[in-house]
C-alpha cells in the first residue's frame, strides 16, 4: 500500500451522543412550537367567540339564498336552451313589431334576398363632413400648440 502524505482524513467518528442530543433538541423544539401554536389558536378562537357579533338570523334558521347574481345550477342545460332559442330566431319567421308590420325572416332567406337584390345605397346625413384619405389624421386639438419631438 502506498502512503500519501498530502491526503488527510478524520481520525475519529462523529460522537453518537451529540447526534442523539441534536435530534432530541429538534424533536423537542417541534413539540414545543406545536404546543405553543395550539394554545395561541385556542386563545384566538375564544377571543373571536367573545368579540364577534351575534350570528345573522338566516344563519340560525337555515340557508338563505345568496344575493343575485348566483351561479348557474346547470350550465350545460342553460347553454342548450340558449342554442335552441338562437336557432329558432335564425331559422324561423316571427313578428318583431306586428303593429308596424316588421317581420324577422330566417337568415338563409335574408342572405338570398341580399344576394339577388344587392344592398341599396344609403343616403348620407346632410351635416357629414368627408375628407380625402390623403388629408392626414384626425384633428387632435393640439395643432399649432405643441412642437413635434425631434427624431
Amino acid at each position: 500500500m502506498d502512503k500519501h502524505e498530502d491526503v488527510r482524513f478524520e481520525r475519529t467518528d462523529v460522537p453518537t451522543s451529540r447526534v442523539l442530543i441534536g435530534a432530541f433538541a429538534v424533536v423537542a423544539g417541534l413539540w414545543i412550537s406545536t404546543a405553543l401554536l395550539y394554545v395561541y389558536f385556542a386563545f384566538l378562537n375564544h377571543h373571536r367567540a367573545v368579540t364577534s357579533p351575534p350570528p345573522l338570523p338566516s344563519a340560525i334558521h337555515g340557508h338563505a339564498l345568496p344575493p343575485q347574481p348566483r351561479l348557474q345550477p346547470s350550465p350545460p342545460l342553460d347553454m342548450q336552451s340558449l342554442l335552441v332559442r338562437e336557432n329558432f330566431v335564425l331559422n324561423h319567421y316571427s313578428w318583431v313589431d306586428k303593429s308596424k308590420g316588421i317581420v324577422a325572416i330566417p337568415l338563409r332567406r335574408a342572405m338570398q334576398i341580399v344576394a339577388q337584390r344587392g344592398i341599396p345605397p344609403q343616403k348620407l346625413p346632410p351635416d357629414i363632413v368627408l375628407s380625402k384619405p390623403q388629408a392626414g389624421t384626425r384633428l387632435t386639438g393640439f395643432e399649432g400648440k405643441v412642437e413635434p419631438e425631434p427624431r
